[in-house]
């Protein structure tokens, strides 16, 4: 995985920040659901793509 790569989709209601070394998806409507996604090696600033699904 390199900078610029599709590391995801978002869901319908999902949100995601970096946080460190992970990227952390959330959705505000259900507290319970999150998942991380390491961040890719030699991407230090977090400059990944997420994408909304079926955009």
């Amino acid at each position: 995985m390199h900078k610029g790569d599709v590391v995801t989709e978002l869901q319908d209601g999902e949100e995601w920040q970096v946080v460190g070394d992970k990227i952390l998806i959330t959705k505000p409507s259900d507290p319970k659901h999150s998942r991380e996604i390491p961040v890719p090696d030699g991407d230090v600033e977090g400059l990944v793509e997420v994408w909304l699904g079926g955009a």
